[in-house]
């Protein structure tokens, strides 16, 4: 059996029940109510128990967007996560590496209640939302504590075990300034030709413009930055897309999607989450300026030997641009439901705010 790359959910009943068996074998699936978000399969699961009844999520990679050593990598990182900090993560039941009837890798994990609010974290109130945002400092610290690691790379599964992957299609680097590089001379041949979607691009050449000022700025900035920090585990897209909250209280319940994680220094980290949590409501400057002292406070309160010093904001600074290079690139995905006007207006703040930081570039 194949499931369908592109939907996901239509992986069958009875293939759903295969997976289940195969990884427990005593449990019967009683309902199951897919995951109409994502790209790869998910579905809760209400399953009848010798220890009586519950309900769980079986996880599966049918898409092509994370190779399956990377994507193994997920249930082996909750049991890390569970077992060495205070991170909320969902219990793992069992997981299937490889399997040749069923798509792999897929798992079954405990299922936690919260809500995710990526579509609307405006329902958060002021209070619950400081408390996510200390939440996600504290957090980050103690996973960033679990390195330092090797090099710089995916975090995969070679041989079983948790690694920094060193493959043709996954290699390591030991300068993450090089491989930062790299991989944004990716970012920008992309943009020249409509992003990482370019099917789902209504104006392939939307930022193509930018591309000649932004590659020369980079090539002068990224190897002229401090020295890194060593690398450690990189959650780089927690986000509240990835986060299931109490939205009353603003209490991180889970913290989920560890299937892409990375190997890189904690400050490329930090400023990655900042530019997730800290810009969707579009806060005004001061109240912005509150929410990331109280992140960066909360990391440092975690992490004794920890300063935001100079060297650091400023390899944060050129990392908050790559970020925005990155969200130029996912913007036909990201925005593929919204109207013409709403694309527009998110592109011109691309555009202003990479106008604000690099020599040439216009608004």
């Amino acid at each position: 059996m194949t499931a369908d790359p592109v939907s996901p959910t239509r992986v069958s009943d009875e293939a759903v029940r295969g997976m289940v068996a195969a990884i427990r074998p005593e449990w019967a699936v009683e309902s199951i109510e897919r995951s109409p978000h994502g790209t790869d399969f998910v579905a809760t699961l209400d399953v009848r128990t010798p220890e009586g009844p519950r309900s769980v999520v079986l996880k599966a990679t049918t898409a092509d967007l994370v190779d399956p050593p990377v994507a193994r990598s997920e249930p082996r990182l909750f049991e890390l996560v569970g077992r060495e900090t205070t991170i909320p993560v969902p219990r793992v039941y069992g997981y299937c590496d490889a399997h040749e009837a069923f798509p792999a890798p897929f798992y079954l994990a405990e299922h936690v209640e919260g809500a995710n609010l990526e579509d609307d974290p405006g329902r958060l109130g002021p209070a619950a939302r400081e408390r996510v945002v200390r939440a996600a400092g504290r957090n980050l610290a103690e996973l960033h504590e679990l390195g330092p690691l090797p090099a710089v790379g995916s975090v995969g599964v070679a041989d079983g075990e948790l690694t920094v992957l060193d493959t043709d299609d996954h290699p390591r680097a030991e300068d993450f300034r090089e491989r930062l590089l790299e991989d944004y001379e990716g970012t920008l041949d992309a943009l020249a030709d409509g992003g990482y979607f370019p099917e789902l691009a209504d104006d392939p050449e939307r930022f193509a413009d930018l591309v000649p000022a932004v590659r020369e700025h980079l090539r002068d900035a990224i190897p002229a930055l401090p020295e890194p920090d060593p690398p450690t585990y990189n959650h780089w897209d927690y986000r509240y897309g990835n986060l299931l909250v109490d939205p009353g209280t603003g209490e991180t319940k889970a913290v989920l999607d560890w299937a892409n994680l990375s190997a890189a220094e904690p400050a490329y980290n930090l400023a990655k989450v900042e530019f997730h949590l800290l810009k969707p409501v579009r806060d005004d400057p001061e109240r912005t300026a509150e929410l990331r002292e109280a992140f960066r406070s909360a990391y440092s309160e975690d992490r004794g030997d920890w300063s935001f010093d100079e060297a650091t904001l400023e390899r944060m600074a050129v990392y908050r641009l790559v970020d925005r290079l990155d969200a130029m690139a996912c913007l036909p995905l990201w925005y593929e439901d919204a109207t013409p006007a709403e694309r527009d207006e998110r592109a011109a703040e691309h555009r202003a705010f990479l106008a604000e930081r690099v020599p040439g570039v216009d608004s």
